[in-house]
């Protein structure tokens, strides 16, 4: 029996993954547990982990950095604050990271680290300095590593979102981005390599991004087809499909029950970050007293009677509430809304429902220009986000059977791609 550590920041959209995975890790014999925040505790030890806090980290100034408007999400269009708040995530905490995890090592012996790629310490430093396997685990539906060689990589470019490249104009201009954003982020790069030179090791030469693609172990929840069929990988790169916790045999609430089963079901989400409802206000007012039956979640942090959504009352065919099971409500959706949260998004594309899909940050935007190549859904970008375009794109997706049919056979490649327990598997490889 081996003993995996998952080494994971404290956010819904990057603990619910990680524990699917611990689920078929654990059923596979191997005992798990979890570095994480004290917010996540009773869950991890309700699903059966160990559970070890951060100490030396700061986790309400990484909840902040990470989730309020003052951190991350509210420098979209400010790159230096931007930088100036990833910086002190990512980076800076990284010998907080780096001295929890070597007392926990040292205490608890781990035989494989599965590691958040926006938590550093264990691919930057631990991999080699404890010579302990690491596997990366992206969350995200897309591979974020440049890809190699250089003038060839196809990977997307942090800070710059753009659609898949298809001319040598488009090309250069990936180039150039990359070029950019390697300028901007030298500070980074450097401090990384002094951190490494502290532990004993020699400075990478590629961004840290790139670094944690030189691990024997790199997982992508998606499949090749969604992520354009890349071709400039590295051998340690595994596509596996989503890894979603399924949860319980949770029940529909009566009232969803009793929605009228003639008309189509949209669901919408901003997930659990903290925006201004700009998605769920398009939608509101888009689909007022349309032939369609719309269910709104303001997420748990935000009171939904607290909420200006434009028009009032709310029309009969507009239902608002905090949180819903979405499992069950999956297969009686005919279509959803979504910033591109990787869990919820890939939820509903798993089924073969078609999407509209809103990105405003993180890795959203990249995801967008999948959903829009591969023609599961529409991407509409935050300044299209009105009621008359959320109406229209809503109805397309509705209407038009291509969508639909673009989402099952995106399905399908999820499903050949094995999901959580071939995840497991891998890791679990890893360990023997």
């Amino acid at each position: 029996m081996a003993r995996i550590l998952f080494t994971v920041w404290p956010l819904t959209g990057h603990i619910h993954p990680n524990l699917a995975i611990a689920h078929e890790v654990a059923a596979l014999g191997h005992q798990v547990a979890f570095y994480t925040g004290t917010k996540f505790q009773k869950q991890v030890e309700a699903e059966g982990f160990g559970h070890f806090a951060p100490e030396k980290v700061n986790q309400t100034r990484v909840e902040e950095l990470l989730l309020s408007p003052q951190g991350i999400q509210g420098a979209t269009g400010k790159p230096l604050r931007l930088r100036a708040r990833w910086r002190e995530c990512v980076l800076d905490s990284v010998p907080g990271q780096l001295e929890d995890l070597n007392r926990l090592l040292d205490a608890w012996h781990p035989d494989v680290i599965v590691c958040d790629p926006t938590m550093w310490g264990p691919f930057l430093v631990l991999h080699e300095a404890r010579r302990i396997p690491v596997a990366i685990f992206s969350l995200i539906p897309a591979c974020h590593l440049s890809g190699s060689p250089p003038s060839k990589a196809q990977g997307p470019v942090v800070g710059f979102s753009m659609p898949r490249p298809r001319s040598a104009w488009q090309r250069r201009k990936l180039r150039t981005a990359r070029a950019v954003a390697s300028f901007f982020l030298r500070g980074i790069h450097q401090r990384a390599n002094e951190i490494r030179s502290q532990a004993g090791l020699p400075p990478i030469t590629t961004s840290v991004t790139d670094h944690a693609g030189t691990m024997p172990l790199y997982l992508v929840p998606s499949s090749p087809e969604f992520d354009y069929n890349r071709t400039d990988l590295p051998p340690s790169v595994h596509y596996v499909g989503p890894c979603l916790l399924k949860g319980g045999e949770e029940a529909l609430p009566e009232w969803i029950e009793k929605l009228p089963r003639d008309e189509p079901l949209i669901y919408a989400s901003e997930g659990t970050v903290h925006l201004e409802p700009k998605v769920l206000r398009a939608v509101a007012q888009g689909l007022a007293d349309r032939r369609v039956q719309v269910i709104m979640t303001t997420g748990k942090h935000r009171d939904p009677a607290s909420i200006d959504f434009g028009i009032k009352p709310l029309p009969p065919n507009i239902h608002v509430s905090q949180w819903v099971p979405l499992n069950p409500l999956l297969p009686r959706l005919s279509g959803m809304v979504t910033i591109g949260g990787p869990s919820t998004m890939m939820a509903a594309l798993e089924l073969g429902i078609p999407v509209v899909i809103v990105p405003f940050a993180w890795d959203h935007p990249e995801t967008g220009w999948r959903v829009q190549e591969s023609g599961a859904g529409v991407h509409l970008r935050p300044p299209e986000c009105t009621p008359e375009n959320m109406r229209r794109a809503v109805e397309k997706i509705l209407k038009e059977p291509s969508f639909r049919e673009n989402a099952q056979r995106l399905a399908e490649t999820f499903r050949r791609c094995g999901g959580a327990p071939a995840a497991a598997r891998l890791i679990a490889k890893l360990a023997g």
